[in-house]
């Protein structure tokens, strides 16, 4: 039966299913829609160029994930930096720019995504997420290294080490198999230097630490325990033990629910008359009200 008209399309339904409905020009040329098709397609509407050698149907709306997939399939390139972080769920903040790695002389120019360049991009780098190749956890914070902030960065690391997507040892491997001439490996290899002991258990926990660091205070010692005379043991967020003053962060995930708010309360009384001064802070204090913060933990240390 002689094929119809719309038949190369439909052949690239699956391709465009895969792909946040992108398919590229070889895609299309290998089930027999030829550059002379694409090209009536794109003047009649039916078709929408979104990069060099990417389209889509024009039913098919744009989003973010559809142009970071568009870079990547146009390079071929893969998503890095911001946009990995973002497809990782990693902390740096709410704006997501798209940014792309590509081998070295093989970058691109467009006005609307950031085009980065590496000798080194392995197979064991890469990885898929949502459709979307990537560079893998490791990789993504030390290229975040050389394009955000300490706190993004501190927060973004302590967040792969939480969720055990890398080790310390992993990343100063990495770090050192990609050389010393990458932006960002001092800062990397400062974070990295810091994070010796345990790993914060939140973001919250992290953000704690960064202003507790920036306005200069002794870093306090995370995940304390006190015995009481009666056998028991308590774990405090932080603490300063000499000086007898604990804090305790109290995130969503952590201090939740009606049986934990009573364990809780028992645990801070018992706490209290053995002679610690408990401070507890809520994200929200901790995140939009930091002078708030520093001020209590300053005057419960002068006490």
């Amino acid at each position: 039966m002689p094929s119809t008209p719309h038949a190369p399309l439909s052949a690239l339904v699956a391709d465009a299913h895969r792909q946040h409905g992108l398919f590229t020009t070889a895609q299309a040329d290998a089930v027999g829609m030829h550059r002379s098709m694409l090209e009536r397609r794109l003047r009649t509407g039916e078709l929408v160029a979104v990069d060099h050698g990417v389209y889509r149907s024009a039913l098919t709306p744009p989003s973010w994930h559809q142009r970071l997939a568009a870079a990547c399939l146009a390079g071929p390139a893969v998503a890095s930096h911001r946009s990995a972080a973002a497809l990782w769920h990693m902390p740096i903040g709410e704006e997501h720019p798209l940014e792309v790695t590509a081998l070295r002389h093989r970058r691109r120019f467009t006005t609307d995504v950031t085009w980065h360049e590496s000798y080194l991009l392995d197979d064991d780098q890469v990885t898929l997420i949502d459709g979307v190749p990537v560079t893998r956890a490791a990789r993504t914070v030390i290229d975040l290294a050389g394009v955000v902030d300490h706190t993004r960065l501190v927060r973004a690391v302590d967040d792969v080490l939480r969720r055990r997507l890398a080790s310390t040892a992993s990343l100063q491997s990495l770090l050192q198999r990609l050389g010393p001439l990458r932006r960002g490996v001092p800062a990397m290899r400062a974070v990295l230097d810091a994070r010796s002991g345990p790993v914060p258990e939140s973001d919250l926990e992290t953000q704690f630490l960064l202003l507790i660091e920036a306005h200069g205070l002794p870093t306090p010692v995370p995940q304390h325990m006190v015995r009481s005379p009666d056998g028991r043991s308590f774990r405090i967020d932080f603490a300063y033990p000499d000086a007898l003053v604990g804090i305790e962060l109290l995130g969503a995930e952590f201090h939740s629910g009606p049986d934990q708010w009573r364990s809780d309360t028992a645990r801070l009384t018992v706490l209290a008359s053995l002679g610690w001064l408990m401070l507890s802070f809520a994200y929200e204090q901790v995140v939009r009200q930091a002078p708030l913060v520093v001020r209590a933990v300053e005057r419960a240390l002068a006490r």
